[in-house]
C-alpha cells in the first residue's frame, strides 16, 4: 500500500511540474529533442514539377540554424509569365529556441528583393526590405515567442502529444505581408506516407526511386494562405499543398538533378 501511495504522489508531482513548466523551459525542451537533418522536395504546379526545395536544420555550440531553399519556375500572382526564381531563407535561433534574426533573399528577373529582420527586447521585430531603388523599414510588436512558418510546425509537434484535435496559437512571421500573424494550428488527421529516401539513374539518364521508407505524418491546418501540411513527429514537412502548388518529400537527386528541375 505504501508503494502505491508513493507512486501516486510521484505522478501528482510530475503532472504538477509539467503543468508549471515555463515557456522558456518548454522551448528549451523542444530544442533538445530537435534532430539536425536536411530534407528535399519536388515542387509541383497542377501535378507538373516546376522546381525543387530543401529544408535544413543544424546546430552549433551557440545557435540553431534553419535554412530553406527553392529554385524553379515560379508563377507570379496575377497570371504573369513564370520566372526562373531562387529563394533562400535563413533563420538563426538561440539554443533555447528563441528567434534572433532571419534573412530572405529572392533572386528573379523582375522585382528581386531581400528581407533582413532581427528581434529586439524579445517582443519587437525590426524588418528591412531591400528592392531595386528603395529600402522599406518596418517595426512590429508581437506576442513572443516568434517563429517562421517551418519552425512553427516543429514547435507545435514537439511541444505536445500528436493528438487529433490538439490546437495551439503561435506568433508567425509572414514574409508575403512582412507582418506577424497569430494562426491557430490544429491537428486534423494522421496517416502513413511512403517517401523516396534514395535514388538511382535509370536507362534514360533520369533519377528514379531506389529505396522508399514509411513515415507517419499528421495533417496540420490553420496555416495562412490556405496551406495544408502533413508533417512527421518532429514537425518536418512530408507533403504540403497551397492552391495549385504542392511539395513532396523525396531524394535529393530526384528533386534537384532531374532535367525538369534544372
Amino acid at each position: 500500500m505504501a508503494i502505491v501511495a508513493l507512486w501516486a504522489a510521484g505522478m501528482v508531482a510530475m503532472l504538477r511540474r509539467d503543468a508549471n513548466r515555463s515557456e522558456a523551459q518548454q522551448l528549451a525542451e523542444v530544442a533538445l529533442r530537435l534532430q539536425p537533418a536536411t530534407f528535399y522536395y519536388t515542387i509541383d504546379r497542377d501535378g507538373v514539377q516546376i522546381g525543387a526545395a530543401s529544408s535544413a536544420l543544424d546546430t552549433t555550440s551557440q545557435t540553431l540554424v534553419s535554412e530553406e531553399y527553392f529554385v524553379g519556375d515560379y508563377p507570379p500572382p496575377g497570371g504573369k509569365p513564370v520566372e526562373r526564381t531562387s529563394a533562400r531563407w535563413q533563420t538563426r535561433l538561440t539554443r533555447g529556441f528563441r528567434l534572433v534574426a532571419l534573412s530572405i533573399d529572392v533572386a528573379r528577373p523582375t522585382r528581386p528583393f531581400t528581407i533582413n529582420a532581427s528581434v529586439a527586447e524579445d517582443t519587437i521585430l525590426n524588418i528591412g526590405t531591400k528592392r531595386p531603388g528603395r529600402h522599406l523599414p518596418a517595426r512590429y510588436t508581437f506576442t513572443p515567442p516568434l517563429f517562421t512558418p517551418s519552425l512553427a510546425s516543429i514547435v507545435f509537434m514537439l511541444g505536445g502529444p500528436p493528438e487529433i484535435g490538439r490546437k495551439q496559437i503561435l506568433s508567425v512571421f509572414d514574409p508575403t505581408t512582412r507582418t506577424v500573424i497569430r494562426p491557430e494550428l490544429v491537428i486534423r488527421a494522421d496517416s502513413l506516407f511512403t517517401v523516396v529516401d534514395s535514388a538511382a539513374l535509370d536507362n534514360t539518364g533520369s533519377w528514379t526511386a531506389a529505396h522508399r521508407d514509411t513515415v507517419r505524418a499528421w495533417r496540420i491546418e490553420g496555416a495562412p494562405h490556405g496551406l495544408t501540411a502533413w508533417v512527421d513527429a518532429e514537425g518536418r514537412i512530408v507533403a504540403a499543398r497551397a492552391g495549385s502548388l504542392s511539395a513532396t518529400r523525396t531524394a535529393f537527386e530526384i528533386a534537384f538533378k532531374n532535367p525538369r528541375a534544372k
